[in-house]
């Protein structure tokens, strides 16, 4: 009887030492998703859209989610953000956002994979619409972005990229600037916004 009552209170024990750590378990990866989806995740932006900023073999940048995400008032022109591709289900995009609802955007024509702007040539215009912003890669002559797809619902604003933590060369801060090649393709005047060069 006492060895009943024993092995009894042994397996509860175990009962007990493995509900621990099952709570444990669940605890930690239930607080690792609440953190990856609503304050902050590791992600790889790569591709040559966003070359000199980014390498075209990728970067791995750090993506606040308490910002962007859905409203257009946390971010600013110049700001690199990561939006749900508008083009590719379960994609996802890594641009600067060039213009918010209610500005015009200048569009030149397009010759093969170059934008440029003719002699004398008028561009295309039009404004952004209420609730969405004109994404944009640095690099003008070599990004699939709102030039292609449209303007972007702000719904699809997953975050902002905040910081380059690998490779290590390049750790530091995303800063919200205008790149050069935007004023030298005609999509920005340098007398509107602050340029940096890239």
């Amino acid at each position: 009887n006492h060895l009943t009552r024993s092995m009894a209170s042994a397996s509860i024990r175990a009962s007990a030492s493995l509900a621990q750590r099952v709570a444990v378990v669940t605890v930690a990866v239930t607080a690792t998703h609440a953190f990856k989806h609503n304050v902050a995740e590791f992600t790889l932006c790569e591709g040559p859209s966003m070359m000199p900023t980014f390498h075209a073999q990728g970067d791995i940048v750090v993506v606040n989610h308490t910002v962007a995400r859905g409203n257009a008032d946390d971010v600013h022109v110049g700001d690199v953000v990561v939006a749900k591709s508008p083009t590719t289900p379960g994609g996802n995009v890594c641009k600067r956002i060039m213009a918010k609802e209610g500005s015009e955007v200048r569009i030149f024509s397009e010759t093969g994979n170059t934008i440029r702007r003719r002699k004398g040539e008028t561009p295309k215009t039009f404004v952004v619409p209420r609730g969405h912003v004109w994404l944009q890669g640095d690099n003008v002559n070599n990004s699939s972005d709102s030039r292609e797809y449209g303007p972007v619902p702000v719904a699809l604003l997953k975050g902002r990229v905040d910081y380059r933590v690998f490779p290590f060369a390049y750790y530091g801060a995303v800063e919200r600037r205008i790149p050069i090649s935007w004023v030298k393709a005609g999509f920005v005047d340098d007398e509107r916004l602050d340029v940096v060069s890239a």
